[in-house]
This record gives C-alpha cells, structure tokens and sequence, in this order.
C-alpha cells in the first residue's frame, strides 16, 4: 500500500496505566496526530467502575469536545446504564450550570466554554466514557489565582505536558498522579472558584436501579422536531428529587441519546446506540455510532467526504476488554474507484479519512467475535459522494461521470417518500457479500 494511505491506518496498543481501580486498566485510546498525522481529533474508551471525581475544576478548550456517557454493555448501552454523573458547564465561571446525567447522554462543549467538575457520584454498572475532543493533540486552560491575589490563565496540553514528578520527562497519562494526589509537589496557585446558577444542593438524585431503558426517548421521537428541541432530560429514570433545570442555551447542548430498534438484521444487532448529528441536536458538529457488527457484510460503495474528517474505528465488542478481536476485515481506499488498494484489518484499528480520499467497500470477514464498529464524522451532517456511470453529452462541460451527493439533510425513506429516512434498515434486510 502506498505510504500516503498506510499512515492513515493506527493499531491501538494497550495502555497499562495507574489511575486507580475506578478505572480500568488497559486502557484504549486514540491521542491524535500522536498516532496519524494530521489527525483533527482525539478519543478514549476509558470504562468507569467506581464512584470518582474525575474533573475537579472549571477548565475551557480552544476547540470543541463532544462527552459521551454509555452503559458498559453493547449493543443495548440502555438496559447496562445503572449511574448518576453530576457536570457543570457555562459560557462563564460564574453562570455555570450543574447537569444530572442518569441515562446515556452526550454533551457538546464548545471552544472556550467552561466545563467541570465531572463527578461519577454513583456507578452500579459500568460507564463507558469518551472525551472526544475536535483537535489533533489535546489542551486545556484553567484560571487559577497566586498567593498574592494575582489572576492568571494556565496552559496544559500535549505538546507541553511534562511528568508531574520529574519535568524532564513528558507526560504518559500513566494515571499515577492522580491516585497519589498526596504525594503530588504543591502548585504555587490555586483554582479561581465558580458559581452554578442551578445549584441545588442535592447530592444524589437516583436510586440503584432507577433507570427503565423501556421508557428512553427513541428515534421516531427524536428525528428533526420543531425548533430542534433536544431531549436533555428523559422520563426514563425515576428521581428521589427532580433534576435542576436548564437554560434553554444549555439543554439544547445535552441529548440522552435515543434508543434506536432497527432492522438492518442479525449481523448488526439491536438496539443501537447512534448520535445523529443535526438531526438530533441543533447546531451539533459530530455524527457517530456505537454499532455491533456480529455477522460477514459489506458495507457501502466506493465514496468520499467533502470537507471534514472521518476517523472509522475498529474495536472488540465488549468496553471490558477492547482488544478481544478475533476477526478479518479488508478495508479500500485509493484515489479514486478505479485504483482502491485494500488494507488487511485484523487487531483493533482506527483509520483517518480526510477530505476527498475514496473509500469503501470495507468487507467484514472471519467473524469470530463481534465488532463495535464506529464511523465518526467531524460534521453535523453526515454525507457521501459516489461516481456514477457515464455523464450525459448534452452539457457545458465534458464530463465522463457524473457525482451523486446522498446525505442526512435529503434522504428520505425509500417506502414513503414524504417521511424522513430515520436509517432504521427495513430497506436493507440482508447483507450483500460479495467475494
């Protein structure tokens, strides 16, 4: 394969690290143009197994983060979700708002709004967590105050991140300093504090248990409502005390994600987990899903994106143990339909898709295990470019094809023309396998 193609492919390593026994260990994670050049965006899959405050001060980006909250068992993330996490978010440190989240949700942050503390207050069942942060390599600021009462920002990132035991080594998130705060040197400032509007003083808003996944918002509820009104908080779960309420600039940014039934078949399980982007939340900059492909397919043609990234990840079904993949899957891309090279996939993967780079087919082989397959679009709404056959005479230019753009803004259901297509699968019941 040649060298331009070869470096957009990243075999995830385990990551042993040291953050406590809250958090398991290995860890996977994505870290950016660390692993791919020129990548626009970091991930993790840390899995969340005890009660922690992860986040214990206001910090802001300078660029946006989307944060994403799951039950620890796929395909059904609703029936496994058995926690309360408490986050705070706003435009500034002191209109912060507290958000209560009791059932699988995603948060947008946008660049430079504040965000934090992030508490896991309650964990019954495991949480799979991801930061997705819109940036190659990742930072954040924070404003803190010295001993003499002056006020300053404070710069951490990658690029910079030093050990906090020996500056002479750079940081590898091995996670010891955060489970030895103790022993960590004392800083010569201090966090400048915060106000939540919101603030209620409850401390815990559920009960082990509380969450009905049969009661979760669905996508027939969800799909392109007036006004984009997000579901921030649900009637799924059933609350000692109600949850704080939201501005209307804030619950818009909040989902507890649908719980989506499909019928694409018995090779893509359901139900499924997936963030629609602008379809489900005004404004969003991100489509993802956290699909089970358990079953040989093909998917797709060969098509490319126009304008912002794609990263396509390949990981073993189950959040306790990613590295468990036991499959072949032959991945095609190329410069254009006519010259696709293919690249053999057969340890967990991400692969970075940038602008105008074909792609596709992508054939899902030797299934011994099941899959979590994910296509993250850096967009709020997602599309593909095919080329289709010879173009017609009678135009301006002389074209021998013609390209055809298919996308969420202008796909509707292939059974009713007049109903948006909610990408349930009821048009696509069998997988086509071809050799």
């Amino acid at each position: 394969m040649q060298e331009k193609y070869e470096k957009l492919f990243f075999e995830f390593k385990p990551e042993e690290t040291k953050w406590g026994d809250w958090c398991l260990s290995p860890q996977m994670y994505f870290r950016g143009s660390r692993d791919i050049p020129e990548s626009t965006m970091n991930v993790g899959y840390q899995v969340i197994m005890k009660s922690v405050k992860l986040l214990d001060e206001p910090r802001f980006h300078t660029f946006d983060e989307n944060i994403v909250f799951l039950g620890a068992k796929l395909p059904d993330v609703f029936s496994a979700f058995d926690a309360e996490i408490h986050f705070y978010m706003g435009k500034t440190l002191d209109t912060m708002e507290k958000i209560v989240i009791t059932e699988p949700t995603i948060i947008k942050i946008p660049k430079y709004y504040w965000h934090g503390p992030l508490e896991f207050v309650r964990v019954d069942k495991p949480v799979l967590f991801q930061s997705v942060l819109f940036n190659g390599y990742a930072d954040s600021v924070r404003l803190v105050e010295r001993e003499n009462g002056e006020r300053q920002y404070i710069f951490d990132g990658d690029a910079t991140k030093t050990c906090v035991f020996d500056a002479n080594k750079p940081c590898t998130f091995c996670g010891y300093c955060f489970a030895n705060k103790d022993k960590v040197p004392a800083a010569p400032y201090k966090s400048v504090g915060f106000k939540a509007i919101n603030e209620d003083g409850v401390k815990l808003y559920s009960e082990k248990g509380a969450y009905d996944p049969d009661k979760a918002p669905s996508s027939t509820t969800c799909v392109v409502r007036p006004g984009y009104t997000t579901i921030s908080y649900s009637d799924a779960t059933a609350l000692k005390s109600p949850k704080p309420a939201l501005l209307p600039e804030t619950a818009k940014k909040v989902l507890a994600l649908p719980k989506e039934e499909t019928k694409w078949g018995d090779w893509c399980p359901s139900p499924q987990a997936y963030f629609r982007g602008e379809i489900y939340m005004e404004e969003a900059d991100y489509n993802v899903g956290w699909q089970i492909f358990a079953g040989a397919n093909d998917t797709e043609e060969p098509h490319f994106h126009q304008g912002v990234d794609e990263y396509i990840f390949f990981t073993g079904s189950n959040p306790m143990n990613l590295f468990d993949f036991d499959c072949e899957i032959e991945f095609f891309i190329g410069d254009d339909p006519d010259h696709l090279e293919s690249r053999m996939i057969t340890k967990p993967t991400v692969v970075r898709l940038p602008p105008n780079v074909w792609h596709c087919p992508i054939k899902f082989r030797k299934m011994n295990k099941p899959v979590m397959f994910q296509a993250a679009f850096m967009s709020g709404t997602w599309g593909t470019i095919t080329r289709s056959g010879e173009a017609s005479k009678k135009t301006y230019f002389n074209r021998k094809y013609t390209y055809e753009y298919m996308g969420d803004n202008v796909r509707f259901c292939k059974f009713n023309d007049k109903k948006r297509c909610n990408i349930c699968g009821a048009c696509f019941p069998k997988p086509d396998i071809q050799e």
